[in-house]
């Protein structure tokens, strides 16, 4: 037990420091050096070690410091690369109306993609039922990187219609605007249809690309979407980092 290992377990209150054990004033201590700005994000906070170091006391103390923080959502421990200020979710509106850009600027962020790969490929079953393509067609495929001030949010795959959709990756341009590539082939996509939502634990792939650990949940959605004229414009898979996106949906 921390009282027996740590003899600053209690804190000293004759000098103002925080009452109760000494590993809740730990964890008030670097909450407000987080909520502070004290931290980058994108950094390691300190490791127990480093934080027993700094505080005098045992590592179990500040084990339990660490803890404490994570259970009220102010940072999150990742078995193998430490821990990190957790980011407030965006709140993800899921309507053919807003975009990713869109919900990304509605919070307040900078939205970005990058295109990883782009290719010809046979589709399967949901591909050619998606898009209404014969046996035997051919389908582009397209996989992007999404990032909300840049970090990563959303992995895309992307399948469109050929010839229908030759050019479509010139049409991206270098920043991977899929809004721009849309409206250069006369596409306003207005709605979304056949939404499909599973939470599942992310590939190691998938969670390199969303820099993320493998132990933390992925959100995947399935979906299509038609133009203006009730045509399918294509079919997608986004897997979302589960912990960063609060999805909204319209009223059905």
């Amino acid at each position: 037990m921390d009282k027996v290992d740590d003899p600053l377990d209690v804190a000293d209150t004759d000098s103002g420091a925080l009452e109760g054990p000494r590993w809740r004033f730990i964890a008030q201590t670097l909450k407000q050096e987080i909520l502070s700005g004290h931290f980058e994000i994108d950094r390691p906070l300190p490791s127990d070690t480093k934080v027993a170091e700094r505080f005098a006391v045992s590592r179990m103390t500040a084990r339990k410091a660490l803890a404490s923080l994570q259970s009220k959502g102010i940072i999150r421990i990742e078995h193998g690369r430490g821990s990190f200020v957790e980011i407030d979710a965006i709140k993800y509106r899921l309507s053919g109306r807003h975009t990713f850009s869109k919900n990304v600027i509605d919070n307040g962020m900078r939205p970005s993609r990058r295109l990883l790969a782009a290719d010809i490929v046979q589709p399967d079953d949901w591909v050619r039922q998606s898009l209404g393509l014969p046996l035997g067609s051919s389908a582009l495929r397209i996989r992007l990187v999404s990032e909300a001030d840049n970090r990563p949010l959303a992995l895309s795959t992307c399948y469109l219609e050929l010839p229908r959709f030759d050019g479509f990756v010139s049409a991206l341009g270098p920043e991977a605007n899929v809004e721009n590539a849309l409206q250069h082939f006369a596409l306003v996509e207005k709605a979304q249809i056949d939404v499909n939502l599973l939470a599942r634990m992310p590939s190691e792939e998938e969670a390199t690309l969303l820099d993320q650990s493998l132990a933390r949940p992925v959100m995947e959605k399935r979906a299509s979407s038609i133009d203006q004229h009730g045509q399918p414009v294509w079919c997608y898979q986004v897997i979302y980092a589960a912990d960063r996106v609060q999805f909204r949906f319209d009223r059905l």
